[in-house]
């Protein structure tokens, strides 16, 4: 807004827009092709957000908005007054609390960003690559001095715009993942961090960031060709469980197990998957790692590629039953091995406090009746996870039903047929009929009793009734109401 006007009156310079980019060219007439190469511009382009850029002789200047936060790119022939040439990102965002410490979020993503740059080795041909946190301004700035030539600083722009890109808005993204065990994020802790070595815990960190953006959101990473093959591969096989997600995790084991996946990878997915969808990554861990099997155990999850426990798989059972029965208390069933999801003892207490935890319960379980009526009692659309035979149980289905209409659909044919069922899931929502047997909907006595109080329910009549002049005529004389659906379904 400020150069724009200055530009214009000076005479000096050129301003021209394209889309959402705004150029500002201040290059002499006789200077030769400045840093705004083709190419630099092609990328820049390709963001799809509000981009400031000014050509100078020896700068290019590139201001992105994106989303929360805003990124300065400096691509300098001479910095700081000397001929050095210099690729400068300022990275700022917006913190409430001097430390930043508000902004967790906001800070993870600029933890992930610099440990990206790094990944993809944005300073290969520089002097290094030199970080630097400004907790009053908000800001981080990564500069990679000494460029060894024009063209190896204007590669180390191209590189670094995708980054950018797929960084837009990720503090909301990364807000509830966590990244290390000992997080408390501030900008002190953020510098902590970035200026020691590429430890154990940052490499999960780093794959623990690509695998949340994969798996949660279904993000295309822009700069996956920037990455070494071990990072392509890891994201390839993200995507694939990303893909798969409401299968079981039978499903996800024939493909996580094949031949093609080695065993550090898959043990790696399945570390990452545990924070993300426990229920099928705890029962994958389990047989993934042999002397787990057939073990009595719960899983803690870990920032790291060994498995830790709440309980651990070689504790006598008799002696910490009370024990395991606290622990699942606290956390519910979804990082219980088989062997406690298959206990009664210990799984009907937990659903009576967990009742979104059926399912997590074995298959045995799930068909029985005390289990299952402590779960729907309380969320009725549990009914969808109980057995077959426990879905045409009109005791279990009426308690559903009551506490949840909607779970009518997942009672058997059978119940869904059973009119005083359907009327207790109808009784405020005369939609709800969309789960109910359709045998009912050829009931003609029964259609026309609900169109008396709810004209909206021709619509749910079989089609022969709909046609039928003696059952039209019969539900206008009981609601004139009708009319109007009569006619709309008349017209189509």
């Amino acid at each position: 807004r400020a150069l724009a006007p200055v530009t214009l009156a000076s005479r000096q310079g050129k301003v021209s827009r394209e889309q959402n980019i705004t150029y500002f060219d201040y290059t002499s007439p006789e200077q030769e092709a400045g840093l705004l190469s083709p190419s630099c511009k092609t990328a820049i382009e390709k963001l799809k957000c509000s981009v400031t850029v000014a050509s100078m002789d020896d700068a290019l200047i590139v201001n992105l908005n994106l989303g929360n936060h805003m990124s300065l790119i400096e691509l300098l022939e001479r910095a700081e007054g000397v001929k050095e040439r210099t690729l400068r990102l300022t990275f700022s965002d917006r913190f409430r609390r001097p430390d930043g410490s508000d902004n967790p979020g906001a800070l993870k993503r600029m933890w992930f960003l610099v440990r990206l740059l790094k990944a993809i080795e944005l300073g290969v041909n520089a002097g290094g690559m030199k970080l630097s946190c400004n907790a009053e301004a908000g800001k981080i700035t990564v500069e990679c001095p000494q460029m060894v030539s024009r063209q190896a600083i204007q590669e180390a722009f191209e590189k670094l715009m995708p980054v950018l890109n797929d960084v837009f808005n990720l503090d909301l993204r990364f807000k509830e993942t966590t990244l290390f065990e000992d997080e408390q994020w501030s900008f002190n802790w953020l510098a902590q961090h970035l200026d020691s070595d590429f430890s154990e815990a940052d490499r999960f960190a780093l794959k623990q960031c690509i695998f949340s953006m994969v798996y949660r959101h279904g993000s295309i990473i822009n700069y996956v060709k920037l990455l070494d093959k071990q990072y392509r591969q890891f994201i390839e096989y993200v995507d694939k469980i990303y893909k798969s997600q409401g299968a079981n995790w039978e499903v996800f084991w024939e493909m996580l197990g094949s031949d093609k996946i080695g065993d550090q990878t898959r043990r790696e997915l399945l570390h990452h998957l545990l924070f993300f969808n426990p229920g099928i990554a705890t029962p994958m861990i389990e047989h993934e790692y042999g002397q787990l099997q057939n073990k009595y155990f719960v899983l803690k999850p870990f920032c790291g590629y060994r498995p830790e426990f709440y309980i651990e798989p070689d504790q006598s059972l008799e002696k910490n039953r009370e024990k395991v029965k606290s622990v699942l208390l606290e956390y519910g069933l979804k990082y219980a091995s088989q062997s406690v999801r298959n206990d009664k003892d210990v799984v009907l207490p937990t659903i009576e406090a967990h009742p979104d935890d059926l399912r997590y319960v074995s298959d045995e379980l799930r068909s029985d009746k005390d289990v299952v009526l402590a779960s729907v009692t309380k969320k009725g659309y549990q009914l969808s996870y109980a057995g077959p035979k426990l879905q045409d149980n009109e005791q279990i289905v009426r308690v559903a039903v009551t506490q949840c209409p909607k779970s009518l659909r997942h009672a058997s044919e059978r119940l869904r047929g059973d009119k005083d069922i359907v009327q207790i899931a109808i009784a405020k929502n005369i939609d709800l009929l969309d789960y109910a047997s359709t045998e009912l909907f050829k009931d003609r006595k029964y259609i026309l009793g609900l169109i008396t109080n709810h004209p909206r329910a021709y619509r749910y009549a079989a089609h022969e009734l709909k046609i039928d002049k003696t059952f039209v005529s019969s539900a206008i004389e009981r609601n004139p109401k009708v009319l109007e659906y009569v006619k709309m379904y008349l017209s189509n």
